[in-house]
């Protein structure tokens, strides 16, 4: 390519080295995810010295306990958001089917703990996240939310 004062004209990957190889995916054993994962629970986030001590009791690199923490945190934080929208969505359908109950029959379905409540619009929501939300009161007809003095 040309050159003006100093400085190469033309697609400005053609004049660099080529880029390194992808360093392969690791593989961890069985037994090193059963103690990360065991750890996890416990403990979402590792100091600097428990993390060297569980990746030197692991073999494991320190970049590796690491990495493998941020990798499982972001996955916890996706798996409870999919679960508060899924709670969030079986509430809502309870609400609605308790308005339409209440404008049918003037009378609300049971909260109890029996086989009636597992099913309440066709989802998997269980009996005890239903009877969880017995004490919400839900949003008023004018779309106002419930004040603080309500609850």
């Amino acid at each position: 390519p040309f050159s003006l004062a100093g400085r190469r004209i033309g697609h400005p990957y053609q004049n660099r080295t080529p880029p390194k190889r992808k360093k392969p995916r690791t593989s961890f054993s069985r037994i090193q995810i059963c103690e990360l994962e065991k750890r996890f629970h416990k403990q979402k986030y590792l100091a600097s010295t428990e993390r060297a001590t569980l990746a030197k009791n692991l073999k494991m690199t320190d970049a590796q306990v690491k990495t493998w923490f941020q990798n499982r945190r972001t996955k916890w934080r996706r798996q409870t958001a999919e679960e508060r929208e899924q709670e969030r969505q079986a509430a809502t359908k309870y609400f609605l089917s308790m308005q339409l109950g209440s404008l049918g029959s003037g009378s609300s379905p049971n909260l109890g703990n029996d086989s009636s409540t597992t099913k309440v619009t066709g989802d998997k929501t269980n009996a005890s996240s239903l009877s969880a939300l017995e004490g919400l009161k839900p949003w008023s007809a004018t779309g106002s939310s419930p004040s603080v003095e309500d609850q």
